[in-house]
Order: C-alpha cells, then sequence, then structure tokens
C-alpha cells in the first residue's frame, strides 16, 4: 500500500488472496473497478473496494452466480434476505442432485466390481438405467401387473441380494456382447449355452411373481412382447446396438424352439 492510501493490484490480490487475474476479469465484468488508475493505466485500489470485493466472495461462497451478485452491486436495495431464501432453496435442490449423482457412481462401482473393462457406451447406458429407474417403473406400473414391476426392479430385496443379480445379469450381458463381438455365429454352442443360463437366471428370478400371478394378470404379460409397451429411447435405453440385437434374437428364436421341441418329446412320452 503506497503513501497515498492505494492498494496496487499485486498489494491488492496479496492482501485478499484472490488473484490479479480475477480482480482483471471483475473490473471487466463491473463487479469490482479499481478506484483509480494513473496515466498507465495501472489499477489501484483502496478500503472501499476491499469492502465490495468482501461482498463478492461472501456471495461467491453462498453460491450466487456473478450476473447475480452484479444485480445486487446494481441494485442496493435488493431484498437479499428473500433472494437468501431463494438460494437457499436452489442449494437443497443442487445437494439433492449432488446426492442423487452420488449414489448412481457408488452403485455402479459396485455392480461392475471385478467385471474387467467396460465400453463407454455400455457403461453410460447402465447409468442412464440407474438414473431413470424411477420414471421407467411408473410407465411400466401402468402396463404390467405391480408384481411383476417389483420383480424386475428387485423391490423387496435386500442391497446385498439386488447387488448380486445386478452383478450376474452385467456378466451375463458382457458375455454376450463378447460372442457377439468376437464373430461367434449365433447358433454356436458357446453363444447357446450363454443364453440358456441366461433364461434360467431370468426364469428362477422372476417365477416368484409370476406364480402370485391371477389370470388375468397373468394376460397383461402378453405386453412383454410387445415392442411398444418400452419404446421410448430416451427412457428404456438399449445396452445392446441394432447388430446386437439381431444377434441376440436368433440365439433366443433358436432357444425357444429348442424349448417347444422339447415339450413336445415329454408330452408324447406321457402319452
Amino acid at each position: 500500500m503506497g503513501n497515498d492510501g492505494l492498494y496496487t493490484i499485486g498489494a491488492f490480490a496479496k492482501l485478499t488472496s484472490v488473484t490479479e487475474r480475477t480482480l482483471r476479469y471483475y473490473d471487466r465484468k463491473g463487479l469490482l473497478k479499481p478506484s483509480f488508475r494513473n496515466t498507465h493505466g495501472h489499477r489501484f485500489y483502496t478500503e472501499k473496494d476491499l469492502v465490495v470485493l468482501q461482498n463478492i466472495v461472501t456471495m461467491k461462497y453462498l453460491d450466487y452466480s456473478l450476473e447475480e451478485i452484479a444485480a445486487h452491486m446494481r441494485e442496493p436495495g435488493l431484498d437479499l434476505l428473500s433472494s437468501l431464501a431463494l438460494q437457499k432453496d436452489m442449494l437443497q435442490k443442487k445437494k439433492q442432485h449432488l446426492e442423487r449423482v452420488l449414489d448412481t457412481i457408488g452403485r455402479m462401482q459396485q455392480i461392475t466390481e471385478g467385471a474387467g473393462e467396460i465400453e463407454k457406451n455400455l457403461l453410460l447406458a447402465f447409468i442412464h438405467h440407474i438414473q431413470y429407474e424411477e420414471n421407467q417403473k411408473k410407465v411400466l406400473s401402468a402396463q404390467l401387473p405391480s408384481e411383476i414391476v417389483d420383480a424386475l426392479y428387485m423391490e423387496h430385496m435386500l442391497p446385498g441380494e439386488r447387488l448380486d443379480i445386478e452383478r450376474k445379469l452385467t456378466s451375463f450381458i458382457l458375455e454376450l456382447k463378447e460372442h457377439c463381438n468376437s464373430g461367434k455365429q449365433p447358433l454356436d454352442n458357446d453363444v447357446l449355452d450363454t443364453g440358456k443360463r441366461l433364461v434360467a437366471f431370468l426364469e428362477a428370478f422372476l417365477s416368484p411373481a409370476l406364480q402370485s400371478l391371477k389370470d388375468e394378470q397373468i394376460a397383461q404379460l402378453e405386453l412383454l412382447s410387445d415392442p411398444s409397451a418400452a419404446s421410448d429411447p430416451t427412457l428404456f435405453l438399449s445396452v445392446f446396438t441394432a447388430e446386437e440385437e439381431a444377434y441376440l434374437k436368433l440365439v433366443f428364436d433358436h432357444l425357444e424352439v429348442l424349448k417347444t421341441m422339447k415339450e413336445g418329446v415329454r408330452n408324447e412320452k406321457k402319452e
């Protein structure tokens, strides 16, 4: 600080722990203009500028944007107390959003633990499903029995049980994608074996819910084979590419044929 009571920009920055770059930026934005400039254009600040900067720093701490801070600086008569109430509400919503994001990341890390490297698009698809899970439930609940929706989203399971199922499903998805991308034919024994194990897993997983349904509820399940039941791609994002879906259709169509043939043989033996 000079004898005339002025701070150079360097001294002012050091005093306030705000960088010179930031002070220049505040000057350009009209938030904090230096009280004095010499003939060379050098900035000089006073004690009054220190109070203004403290107000800016405090409002930034309260998460006000620079535009909001500028508005308060231009109009001292604005009701700061009412503004603080609005700011608190905004921060509460931001806090809730951050908590949801953290929960999603944590859950995704748990599900994929030990799964090895996962391609970016698949990982984002998994996160998308977690993100829109509640919206998906609402859509499906209007079309399917609640017992099935609850089973699909493992509503009544303990966290550990749910995590185990999600990890197994992830393993099946990765295995099927690997078969497709490695060039194996859909009717290859390894591919069919993976398909059979997935079908058996899903049947065991959904069996308790299916057995609890009444006849009229079972009729509703026809929607599961109707593409329009989950036609919104922004809500029900596929974890498979179009090529992979075509590949899997051949696999599961063949498994359905085999299942029908086996049931026919069993019925003949019974007769």
